[in-house]
């Protein structure tokens, strides 16, 4: 059954984090777009997009999630002829490196009229019910109070922080296969920036495993405007159903809420929406993605 996806209220906001829906979504914001940037910069063949209202890099790679544009902010006195000039030239930066991509606008683009321009430009909306991004309010809320139960967590799981190349090699082969990229595109993702990963600023990543069994599950907790945020959640469809993405989830939210942070951030795909909301995750606002049409890793989240 497919899990119903609705706004928190401005109260519920209110009540969870102390502030208002504006503040959360301005702060859930800006850390999305801190990471996404870093996220996609991290790669050997990485260009960079010249923009007065946009972030974009590309890293090269066949597959949307890694060739992101990212926010539309353009100041109140651009004239249209610059912001026309400025979506032909990032369509062309796409198509020059011939992969797809996808570009990211938030709930408070500048132009508002953004998509309608986006649209004249024969971009297309590839996701048609938006990206959630969600916030939870740390410590997390009591039980009774979230919209589920929390899930119970499976005794048999380890979970570890990655500590050298082969734990690397195996989180790439997870998302590799989770992800499902095409052949050869970022089967060694995280060897290829392994100091990121492994010196834990602004990034940690996590495996899990059921008792002896093989790393079989990653998640990743990524700083972004001095909040954290949990990223690139996988898990191998063998071992799935186990309670291993529970229990990576549940160890990021405890080192989050052990560092003294208030307020954990995340976008949502389809199959985690539902666990996310079990964890006590609010849906703050939708991303609306636009691109050239492909649709390769851009709803992986």
């Amino acid at each position: 059954m497919a899990i119903r996806k609705q706004l928190a209220s401005p109260e519920t906001i209110e009540a969870r984090f102390g502030q208002s829906r504006n503040e959360i979504t301005r702060l859930t914001d800006t850390h999305t777009l801190a990471v996404q940037s870093w996220l996609s910069t991290r790669a050997p063949r990485v260009e960079r997009f010249d923009s007065l209202g946009i972030i974009a890099n590309s890293t090269g790679l066949n597959v949307s999630l890694f060739n992101l544009a990212l926010g539309c902010n353009y100041p109140l006195e651009t004239d249209d002829k610059t912001i026309t000039a400025e979506i032909k030239a990032l369509k062309n930066f796409y198509g020059e490196r011939n992969v797809p991509w996808s570009w990211w606008i938030g709930p408070r683009p500048q132009p508002a009229d953004i998509f309608d321009r986006l649209l004249q430009h024969h971009l297309i909306e590839t996701r048609q019910t938006g990206l959630p991004a969600m916030a939870l309010a740390l410590p997390m809320p009591i039980a009774e109070t979230l919209p589920a139960p929390a899930p119970p967590l499976n005794p048999d799981i380890q979970v570890w922080q990655a500590s050298d190349r082969t734990d690397l090699e195996a989180a790439s082969a997870i998302r590799w296969i989770a992800f499902r990229f095409p052949e050869g595109a970022a089967s060694t993702y995280f060897e290829d920036m392994a100091a990121d990963w492994l010196n834990g600023d602004p990034a940690r990543l996590y495996l899990a495993k059921v008792g002896n069994g093989p790393p079989a599950a990653i998640g990743a907790l990524i700083m972004g405007a001095r909040l954290p945020g949990i990223y690139i959640m996988a898990t191998l469809p063998k071992w799935g159903r186990q309670g291993l993405g529970q229990a990576i989830m549940a160890h990021m939210i405890s080192v989050a809420t052990d560092e003294g942070h208030k307020t954990l951030m995340l976008t949502a795909g389809d199959m985690g929406y539902g666990l996310y909301k079990k964890f006590g995750f609010e849906h703050i606002f939708n991303y609306r993605l636009f691109g050239n049409g492909a649709k390769n890793g851009a709803n992986s989240r």
